[in-house]
């Protein structure tokens, strides 16, 4: 079906398309404009032009690509045609899709207009758990609004991330469960130590790619990315495989934080405390020794405190740890927005530029 009745006044749409459908919490636009048209028998291309005007790719095939690789995103008009189309209110579409909160609106004008960007303004695409799309009726791919790069799903133990390659975009972790644990770790983190929580846990991460990225054939890793049925040494694999030791290492750095002082000594034993760790990791110490070198440089310091109560634990955040600058400007995203880590280099970086 390719011709959809749908009445136009002299101010756009006057009543919605014949099949409803239903927007997701958190869903991106273009996604849910994406499912809207199929379910009109509709192509994306198809629909766009209802929803006001806008420059796309001549190529059709590249059109249909979009929602899996950048954003849709209207002025307060478009945003009015939508509703109509979808039978929805704006109130309704706005509380569902992040992308169309007043901030990211396009400016207002006479017509409506609709933007793909080539990047997002905020977050990453990332398909939702194919388990927790079919529990909600929904039959196709849902592109969600993440404010992290991947995402795992502890009830499906499904792991799906932003890849454009046009690979499957989910993981099975069954056989990898001890993944799992590690990613609600790193939420642990975040709900006890607020913001430091997610940047140590960032720290802990980077230095894990670091080690991945030097020493991919560590049999651990390579055993996870078997058993997710990943090529070994493909950078998609990375955040499944290291997951485990970037939760024991985001913990360590923890207790470093807390230490009373952190004079060269306790840095010493710390150091220590993780090379036994990377020994039964099979990670080779003197590898693995630079990323927390580098850490240790950026994160050392501090005075000893003068007592369980003293001024300086008395001028501690809420949370009980102040980390030192550089974790908001210069590293990748690793977990969620605003949580950078201090280390400087990412995932997919040559070993040799790190």
């Amino acid at each position: 079906m390719s011709d959809v009745p749908v009445v136009h006044g002299a101010f756009g749409p006057r009543q919605p398309l014949p099949i409803r459908v239903g927007p997701l919490i958190g869903e991106s636009t273009g996604s849910f404009v994406n499912r809207l048209a199929h379910g009109q028998g509709l192509h994306l291309d198809e629909l766009l032009t209802r929803v006001g005007f806008g420059q796309a790719s001549r190529d059709v095939q590249r059109v249909r690509a979009y929602p899996q690789i950048t954003e849709m995103y209207v002025n307060p008009l478009g945003l009015e045609y939508l509703a109509t189309l979808s039978g929805l209110s704006v109130r309704a579409l706005r509380d569902a899709l992040p992308s169309l909160e007043q901030r990211h609106l396009l400016p207002e004008g006479k017509e409506a207009v609709w933007k793909w960007p080539w990047t997002s303004r905020e977050g990453h695409l990332v398909p939702l758990c194919s388990g927790c799309r079919l529990s909600l009726g929904v039959r196709e791919t849902a592109w969600m609004i993440s404010p992290g790069r991947w995402r795992i799903c502890a009830r499906h133990l499904e792991w799906t991330d932003d890849s454009r390659s046009g690979e499957s975009t989910a993981v099975s972790l069954e056989r990898v469960p001890e993944a799992v644990p590690a990613w609600q770790q790193g939420e642990l983190l975040r709900r006890q130590f607020g913001a430091a929580g997610g940047q140590l846990f960032a720290d802990a991460f980077q230095v894990a790619v670091y080690w991945w990225t030097h020493l991919p054939d560590t049999e651990r890793w390579v055993q996870r990315a078997w058993s997710a049925g990943l090529e070994a040494r493909n950078v998609r694999a990375a955040p499944v495989v290291v997951l485990p030791e970037a939760a024991r290492l985001a913990q360590r750095m923890v207790d470093f934080e807390q230490l009373d002082e952190q004079s060269r000594s306790a840095r010493e034993k710390w150091l220590a405390g993780v090379q036994r760790d990377m020994a039964v990791w099979d990670v080779d110490t003197c590898v693995g020794r630079q990323p927390l070198l580098a850490w240790l440089q950026r994160h050392h310091g501090r005075p000893p405190r003068s007592g369980p109560l003293g001024s300086s634990r008395r001028e501690q955040p809420a949370s009980g740890l102040r980390l030192p600058g550089g974790h908001e400007r210069n590293a990748q995203l690793v977990w969620a927005l605003g949580e950078f880590s201090c280390l400087p280099w990412h995932l997919g970086q040559p070993a040799c530029s790190m």
